[in-house]
Order: structure tokens, then sequence, then C-alpha cells
């Protein structure tokens, strides 16, 4: 039975604490179960978001349904794979392994992303009123919620002063690669490149300043993918946008869908840079 109390309005109210949980639990869960010999990595068929399921895939959405259902009751899921499961006052919004081709091949760099709004028709990024990035080899959980703020579990991680010289990103044509060596021109030292393979890490990684920026000029990843660690961020005082110039905090989240080319800056003025940078790549 879930632990919700009735307001003086009428409606269900769900402490902080009890979201914490909630979400704690469901992603330590899944990530036991990722680590754990009993991975099935068979395909299933093809998810909401378009790509390959396997089993690894719709197991972890199970347990993270099942599990927030144990704690808050009726709940609606966006997810990757299912697509849109349920109904209730919640509305969550998942990834269930970000980096499931680093996990498929047995590289040890992939997530859970897991965020939860108010349900309502127009729910966006900006709506999550708790959210976690679990980084799953490290058994790490990043943290964050209105009411207490950031954290992180299973190890201390605090925002550097000043970020590393590092660009995250995916860069896999010409096209993509451009706006890193447009931005790098402007900077002094230039920095360096890495692609790790989670967006929502990447995301995470930048908001904590071990990264300085992120850029995926792609236009391939789903709301599902980085909705969490954009809300991570935003507590952090990084900085999201579509290529497009508009907030990334505004991207909806009633259902899967694909997003424009995207950039965070551990500032706002290095997200801007990488805007300028995306900017001119596109008339080169």
């Amino acid at each position: 039975m879930s632990r919700t109390s009735l307001s003086r309005s009428g409606e269900m109210e769900t402490p902080y604490g009890l979201l914490e949980e909630a979400i704690v639990a469901s992603v330590s869960r899944a990530s036991m179960y990722l680590r754990s010999a009993f991975v099935g990595r068979k395909p299933v068929g093809v998810g909401r978001g378009g790509d390959v399921s396997r089993e690894f895939d719709v197991v972890v959405e199970s347990i993270v349904y099942r599990t927030l259902r144990d704690y808050l009751g009726d709940i609606e899921l966006v997810s990757e794979e299912a697509g849109s499961t349920g109904s209730g006052s919640w509305l969550a919004v998942l990834d269930p392994v970000d980096g499931s081709i680093n996990f498929e091949a047995g590289i040890p760099l992939a997530s859970i992303s897991l965020g939860i709004s108010r349900n309502h028709e127009y729910a966006k990024i900006e709506d999550i009123e708790a959210a976690a990035v679990a980084e799953v080899f490290r058994d790490i959980i990043y943290y964050y919620d209105r009411s207490t703020g950031f954290r992180t579990i299973g190890a201390k991680i605090e925002r550097k002063a000043k970020p590393s010289d590092i660009i995250l990103g995916y860069f896999e044509s010409l096209e993509s690669f451009k706006p890193h060596l447009n931005f790098s021109k402007t900077m002094n030292p230039r920095p360096r490149l890495r692609s790790l393979g989670s967006a929502a890490l990447d995301v995470v990684y930048v908001s904590l300043g071990i990264a300085m920026g992120f850029i995926d000029a792609r236009a391939r990843l789903r709301n599902v993918d980085i909705a969490s660690s954009i809300a991570i961020a935003r507590s952090l005082g990084a900085k999201a946008y579509l290529c497009s110039g508009v907030d990334a905090a505004s991207i909806t989240i009633r259902e899967v869908a694909k997003v424009d080319c995207v950039v965070v800056g551990y500032s706002e003025d290095i997200a801007r840079k990488l805007l300028e940078a995306v900017s001119s790549s596109r008339y080169e």
C-alpha cells in the first residue's frame, strides 16, 4: 500500500522522503539485477524509442515500475521500451539502461535514469520533482529532489569550482564532430574530447565539473535519455539547451519523443559558446 496522505484540498500528497525511498529503491534493485549473473541479453523486440529491446531492458523496466507502485500506488510510467504504461497522480520517466550498447558489449559504463513529476497533460523536464541517475557498475546514485537538493549516494562527489577541460558527446560523423572543433578554437587550452556512450552520465558529469560541456549534434537522443539528468544538472547550476536555443527544461515528458540536438554547459557562458559552435558548424 502506498504511503500518501490527503491534503486539505482533497488531493493526495506524497512526502519527498517517500519519493526518495521509491526512486532509490527502484534504481538500486535494478542495478543489482544488472550486476548479477542472471542478466538476459537476447533481443525481444523493438522499443517505443525505436531501438532493439533486449531482455535486460524489459526486466529493468519491470523492476522499476513494480517498485514504484509498491511505494507510491498507481503511477504512469513513460519508458523507452514500453512507452506509456499505467495511470495515476504521478508521472515517472525512465530510461532503463542508458548506455545499452556499452552494457551489451561488456563495457562497464551504463546508467539507469529515473525522474518523477506530477502527472498532467503538459508535463516537462522542469516539472520533475525528484530524479536519480544510477551509475550501475560503480554503484553510485546521483539524486535530486526539490526539498533537499542534490546529493550522491554511494560516494562523496561534489561539484568542482572549475570544470575539467573535457568535452563529452557523440561524434559519429563529420557533421557531429564540427561543433567540437569550432568550440575548441575559442578555448585555451583546447578541451580534450571523450565519448562515453551514456548521455545521462555525460550530463551529470558536466553538472559536477568532471567535464565542461556535452554536445550531441545528431538529434537522435530521446527525452527519456536526458530528462532526469537535466533536472539534476539544473539543480547544480549547469545549463542545457536545444540547439535551436530553447531551454531544454521545456522538453515534454508525457510520451517518448526524439529531441533536437542538445548542448549542456557547466555554466551559462559555456553553454552559450557551445550553442554558437553548433550554429556556426551548420553553415560551413
